[in-house]
């Protein structure tokens, strides 16, 4: 008997899906497995822009290479060859205060010469050890960070470093869904400074990031080529319904059924798909909130500063009122980004905290990321070279009113076999999280 599966979004998590599913079902010729994309490209908000000699990221710029799964998938793909590490430099990265970089601390024995810290914030990092474990579920990244650490180091280190990876707001991010790890570390050892002993003993496990030579679409084109035939394109899926046994899928282009059925899609897109059929899940689908997020790219000559850029880049904490979350200095990270006479800067603007970006034009966010470079690092050149894009819903924000809408998902899941929800407002936001999550899905696949 013939069975069907349809995958929804051809995102990451969306491709790694398919590819999971399709590996997993490679010797029952009888599973049909066909994946529907609105779009008429792959990736979601992984691109790759290529212009001339120049490569910028639209979306996440690579991948920590500490996750077995993730190199496996790559090897699977044929793309061990293609990738890339971060340059060793590259390791270097900063926070700016008033305009001016300072570099983050290497470890501990580094806060002794952090010049913005006084010896107060210095001591009351230090007596981390001696502070009691958190009996808080909810507790905010910021909250966590000032009870262990002190609020200075919370404004200058967490609070940017939220805003670095989430486009979120710090004192809204709810630490045990956004740094599980941390977390569980607080509650398994009491403490993050007795935790890196043990850990250290027993080896830590480090990661470098990585990405490919031609970028990261470099992941999903391939996934889309290999699986060409699986893949509709163009076609939206508007509704889905619940048949006995089965699941009605009405797309743009025809009905069709399935027995499994996995969304790939953000949380909004999702909820509008799922609406008719469980009203419920809808619900808690549209509690989850994304950050508006701006990225610009901006070419210089490297004679264009009186001392280039070292190192990765450097987030702004929200106490500068800035609406630059930070800036990366891309070519210093990856080969090829741009001539080796020039400097290719990605700057991130908006956040959860300056969602009035949307209102403004390409112009002004482009002028207020130039504004930000001349100031920082001190020059008057303007670029050579721009790109631009903007993601109106960028990335999910995991904050109380996530938490909650995870607990509703979870449970309304339970009365729906055979439906998965598979993306990065699930499980994590980075390009690992969404491979482990297709993995893990694929494997609850039962026909």
């Amino acid at each position: 008997m013939s069975k069907t599966i349809i995958v929804v979004g051809a995102g990451i998590s969306g491709l790694a899906t398919l590819h999971y599913l399709k590996k997993k079902y490679a010797a029952r010729p009888e599973v049909a497995i066909l994946l529907f994309e609105q779009s008429a490209v792959p990736g979601g908000t992984i691109r790759s822009v290529t212009r001339g000699n120049y490569l910028f990221e639209t979306g996440p710029n690579g991948f920590l290479d500490s996750k077995p799964r993730t190199l496996d998938f790559v090897r699977e793909l044929d793309l061990n060859g293609e990738l890339v590490k971060a340059d060793e430099s590259a390791k270097i990265r900063y926070v700016a205060l008033k305009d001016t970089l300072h570099a983050f601390p290497a470890g501990p024995s580094g806060f002794f010469a952090f010049k913005p810290f006084s010896w107060r914030d210095k001591a009351r990092v230090f007596a981390e050890p001696f502070i009691p474990r958190g009996n808080d579920p909810d507790e905010s990244v910021y909250d966590f960070g000032a009870r262990r650490f002190g609020k200075k180091f919370a404004d200058i280190f967490l609070d940017p470093l939220v805003s670095g990876i989430y486009g979120g707001d710090a004192r809204a991010t709810v630490l045990k869904a956004a740094f599980g790890r941390i977390h569980e570390l607080e509650q398994r050892y009491g403490s993050l400074f007795k935790a890196m002993m043990k850990l250290r003993k027993g080896g830590m496990p480090k990661g470098t990031l990585t990405s490919f030579h031609r970028g990261q679409a470099q992941l999903t084109d391939a996934l889309a080529r290999r699986y060409k035939n699986d893949i509709r394109f163009n076609q939206e899926v508007k509704r889905v319904t619940r048949l006995p046994g089965r699941f009605a899928v009405t797309t743009s282009v025809a009905p069709y059924e399935a027995d499994e059925l996995f969304v790939c899609t953000s949380a909004y897109q999702a909820a509008a798909t799922v609406k008719e059929m469980s009203p419920v899940m809808a619900r808690e689908l549209e509690k989850i909130r994304y950050s508006p997020m701006a990225v610009i790219g901006l070419v210089f000559p490297r004679s264009a500063f009186a001392s280039p850029p070292k190192g990765f880049g450097y987030l702004i904490s929200s106490s500068e009122g800035k609406e630059v979350l930070g800036v990366l200095f891309e070519s210093n990270i990856f080969p090829g980004r741009c001539g080796k006479e020039e400097i290719l800067l990605r700057i991130m603007v908006g956040g959860a905290r300056h969602p009035d970006i949307l209102s403004k034009s390409r112009e002004a966010l482009t002028a207020l990321a130039l504004k930000e470079v001349q100031t920082t690092l001190k020059t008057d050149a303007s670029p050579i070279e721009t790109f631009f894009v903007q993601w109106p819903r960028a990335i999910p924000q995991y904050d109380i009113a996530y938490t909650q809408a995870e607990r509703g998902l979870e449970e309304e899941l339970k009365k729906w076999k055979g439906l998965y929800l598979v993306a990065n407002y699930r499980k994590g936001v980075s390009l690992n999280d969404c491979i482990e999550s297709a993995y893990s899905a694929s494997q609850c696949s039962y026909l």
